[in-house]
């Protein structure tokens, strides 16, 4: 194309020599030229403005999304169509402002220099409107807020959310969009291209040059093609008119017609050399719609793990809340029971102890979830001033009890202390222990009317045992089903021991209200009342509780009516009425506790991984990559060629004379036809490219069989992981049941106590500490158990998202891997596809073990190493 403007220019000085040699031309004549001067000229100042910015970016966004839509061939890598810009209702529209934007705010101290760098002063930007904030002021406005101005957040809701705010969203698909631009220009490389445009000159000239003054317009159309094969063709038409104004008015003009042809024959021919940009930048683009799909599902894993981990550490936030209120509740026991001496000072230090320990975890805990959520937050795109309240409805199964059986265990124990502050030889007066036997009643009725819901919830998890598939347990999954069982039996008894005690429970309470009356119709004399000190009588005056026994506060043979009284109904709140609620406590808690299940699934790692191979997207843009690189090496090795072009070159003149630029002579034409080589003497830099670009070509299919290793290594260990977390998560819950009896043992044990003693205290507060470990290991493993089903998912591109970036396959995803069939040949060598083909993760990667937290450390390694190593020493070998 230069070449050709060089002879267009060439042709121009030659038609402007001629112009030296007109002497006489009419006044008339110079009338033609003129019109065109002045059709020329518009049409030559509108080109200068050229069109509008929103005209080119029009069409940019139309050619890009064009280009991205056409490389969405397959379902695995298809992407929702979508603007570069961010949605109007973003945080971040204002800052993609198109085409004529206002400026954004600027530092101060930056400032200057933009608008006087030097000293030199710039006016263009002063003129731009300045906007208050690079956000939009109106995003906030959009925010999902309910009455209280707190966002109610689901799961979701935030993906819907981050793909609206999401900064690195926005810039991976950015990143896509650019892709496709720059294939637009390696295309447009191989168009036709059309050029054109005009000139004005005057010149001026002294009396021995010729006195001339002359005005001289000239204009230029062409277009230009390069070609597959190497070669490049253009062709273009060139005119001249001038005026020489003095004098006779001379007018001459010329025209010229310019084709020009290069084709070169060794280095650089051929289309596998002269299209390898195009190439390059047509797989360029697939690569990233496909490293965008992935990405999709990777953020869509990386924002829910994040959500995820947000209820674990809520879930965690209660345990030790509980935990807390456990400890201050065992705290007021035992100063209670430090003042009967039952229990030492050391001992109620020792839960103080533990007590203040547990409000420091429970602030520790409350400062690590607010980091939490403020991280998510910056994920998602949103400030941290941004307030929400997530959606604990995941964690529904590890309320374990009740609240209304929760609150009714409160209520008993309150009850039960009220009226230990009437301890005999103290005498609580009629209306007082009337009114708790009444409360108890009430109390007792509501229990009454939990114990179906209980009965119910043991009667879906005996139906679910009924139910269950036990031919492909392993020994930790028969072990654990042949616990529950047993469990569910005592369970069932228990609750119907109960139920039969609520049944007798009326010819009971007519006893203790047969002591009522009898206290009301015959209270103690004042004789009765004097013969025996009150509690606050034995405690004046003595420095230490050495030397009273427990035997001086308890009611002897001779107890009055108000003592006999106080007795029953002391019998029916803290014996009958806690013993039932605990019991209900206790058989809900077991019921929930088994409840909650994880599903197990069995897959052959090498069908997993097998799957893995053949889908993952970034595992296809490795081995393409390692086909890119072998193409580059062979447009080096095209380099270490000689040079041997083929030119030629047309230019069909006007007729000199005549002074029309339309009237073509072929006595000005001009041919050409020329071959040029240049030998191989200078190759020291295309040689050194070309053993760069060899071992670029080996790195890169190291590359590639690493990144085979990797993935398969990535889905053994997702596969160990899930099978690590459902036996955790089995264990853990154990540790639960184990835990709540031991807390209830202690708990018994410390209050039946007649003597100190430091041991009890110990074991009650080990108790507590893994009941709180049990509980938080069990929701962690639950929570874990289905991050790495996600992420399995993930890694077998096996994750299909809808427009709206929600999972949609999760319940049926899976049966593609079940159904898969072929194990990749190419990874895997014969004796592993027929020896290991049936294998499945319960005995490939996660064998049982004596311990099942250890089952992956308790793998046979060995025979894992002799499988991946293949064939052995002593086998026979094919001869190459």
């Amino acid at each position: 194309m230069n070449q050709m403007l060089c002879l267009g220019s060439k042709m121009c000085q030659f038609g402007f020599k001629q112009l030296r040699r007109e002497k006489s031309v009419g006044r008339a004549a110079a009338v033609r030229p003129l019109i065109l001067l002045f059709a020329t000229l518009p049409v030559a100042a509108v080109s200068l403005q050229g069109c509008a910015r929103s005209t080119y970016r029009k069409a940019a966004d139309r050619e890009a999304y064009c280009l991205i839509d056409s490389r969405k061939s397959d379902a695995r890598w298809d992407i929702p169509n979508r603007a570069v810009e961010p949605q109007r209702h973003s945080r971040m529209y204002l800052a993609a402002e198109q085409d004529c934007a206002p400026k954004p705010p600027d530092d101060f101290a930056a400032h200057r220099y933009m608008v006087q760098p030097d000293c030199k002063e710039i006016p263009y930007y002063q003129k731009i409107a300045t906007r208050h904030s690079v956000e939009n002021p109106a995003w906030i406005d959009r925010l999902p807020k309910n009455e209280t101005g707190t966002i109610d957040l689901t799961q979701p809701l935030m993906i819907d959310l981050a793909l609206l705010h999401s900064r690195d969203y926005q810039g991976e698909f950015e990143q896509v969009y650019l892709r496709a631009l720059d294939l637009s220009v390696n295309r447009f490389e191989f168009d036709t291209q059309w050029f054109g445009g005009a000139g004005l000159a005057y010149e001026a000239n002294g009396e021995d040059l010729g006195n001339d003054r002359l005005l001289t317009v000239s204009d230029r159309l062409g277009f230009g093609r390069n070609l597959a094969g190497g070669g490049q063709f253009a062709t273009s038409v060139v005119n001249s008119l001038t005026w020489n104004f003095p004098g006779n008015t001379v007018q001459a003009g010329s025209a010229t017609i310019v084709s020009t042809f290069t084709q070169p024959l060794l280095r650089g021919a051929f289309r596998h050399v002269r299209l390898e940009s195009l190439t390059q930048s047509e797989r360029n683009l697939l690569y990233q719609v496909r490293d965008f799909a992935r990405f999709r599902r990777l953020f869509y894993v990386g924002l829910t793990e994040r959500y995820l981990g947000l209820l674990t550490q809520t879930q965690s936030i209660r345990n030790t809340e509980n935990n807390v209120s456990n400890l201050r509740q065992n705290l007021v026991e035992h100063e209670f029971y430090e003042q009967l001496e039952t229990v030492s000072q050391v001992q109620v230090d020792q839960v103080f102890q533990q007590y203040q320990n547990g409000r420091r975890s429970l602030l520790s805990a409350e400062q690590d979830l607010i980091g939490q959520q403020d991280n998510l937050k910056f994920a998602i795109g949103l400030p941290a001033w941004v307030t929400f309240d997530i959606d604990e409805s995941l964690l529904e199964p590890f309320e374990l009890v009740d609240p209304r059986i929760e609150a009714l265990q409160d209520e008993a124990q309150e009850l039960f202390i009220e009226l230990v502050q009437y301890l005999p030889p103290t005498q609580a007066p009629i209306d007082v222990l009337q009114q708790h036997f009444d409360r108890y009643q009430e109390l007792h009725r509501e229990a009454l009317e939990r114990l179906p819901d209980v009965e119910a919830e043991l009667r879906q998890w005996q139906a679910r045992l009924a139910t269950t598939d036990r031919t492909r347990f392993s020994d930790d999954d028969r072990l654990d089903f042949e616990q529950q069982s047993e469990l569910a039996e005592r369970i069932e008894t228990l609750l119907a021991d109960l139920r039969s005690d609520f049944a007798t429970r009326d010819s009971f309470d007519t006893r203790v209200l047969e002591k009522l009356r009898n206290y009301e119709a015959n209270p103690p004399s004042e004789e009765d009342t004097t013969e025996q000190p009150t509690f606050e009588e034995i405690l004046k005056g003595v420095e230490s509780l050495a030397d009273v026994s427990i035997d001086d506060l308890l009611p002897n043979d001779d107890d009055n009516t108000a003592i006999i009284a106080w007795k029953a109904v002391s019998e029916a709140i803290g014996s009958k009425l806690r013993e039932e609620i605990a019991e209900l406590y206790v058989a809900q808690t077991q019921i929930r506790l088994f409840l909650i299940d994880i599903e197990p699934f069995s897959i052959p790692s090498e069908k997993a991984i097998s799957f893995a191979l053949q889908n993952r997207l970034d595992l296809m843009n490795s081995k393409a990559l390692v086909m890119d690189q072998f193409r580059k090496v062979e447009v080096a090795a095209d380099a270490l060629e000689s040079d041997l072009n083929l030119s030629g070159q047309v230019a069909i003149g006007s007729d000199s004379d005549s002074n029309s630029p339309f009237k073509l002579d072929s006595a000005n034409n001009l041919y050409q036809l020329g071959l040029q080589f240049d030998g191989p003497l200078n190759r020291r830099v295309e040689r050194n490219d070309y053993r760069a670009e060899q071992v670029a070509y080996q790195a890169a299919i190291r590359t590639f069989i690493a990144d085979k290793d990797s993935i398969a290594n990535e889905v053994r260990q997702i596969l160990r992981r899930l099978e690590f977390s459902r036996l955790s998560f089995q264990i853990a819950r154990q540790q639960v049941f184990a835990a709540t009896r031991q807390v209830d043992q202690a708990q018994i044990d410390l209050r039946q106590s007649r003597a100190i003693d430091a041991n009890l205290t110990i074991i009650l507060l080990q108790a507590l500490d893994g009941m709180l470990d049990a509980k938080n290991s069990l929701v962690q493993n639950w929570i874990d158990y289905r991050v790495q089903k996600m992420r399995l998912f993930a890694a077998l591109e096996l994750l299909y998202l809808d427009e709206n970036g929600q999972w949609i396959n999760e319940e049926t995803g899976l049966d593609q891997v079940l159904n898969f069939q072929a194990i990749d040949p190419e990874y895997f060598p014969p004796q592993i596809v027929l020896a290991e083909e049936s294998n499945s993760i319960d005995t490939d990667l996660a064998p049982p073990a004596s311990d099942p937290v250890l089952a992956e450390e308790a793998m046979g390694e060995l025979e894992l190493i002799e499988a991946e190593i293949g064939t052995p020493d002593d086998a026979p070998r094919e001869d190459n």
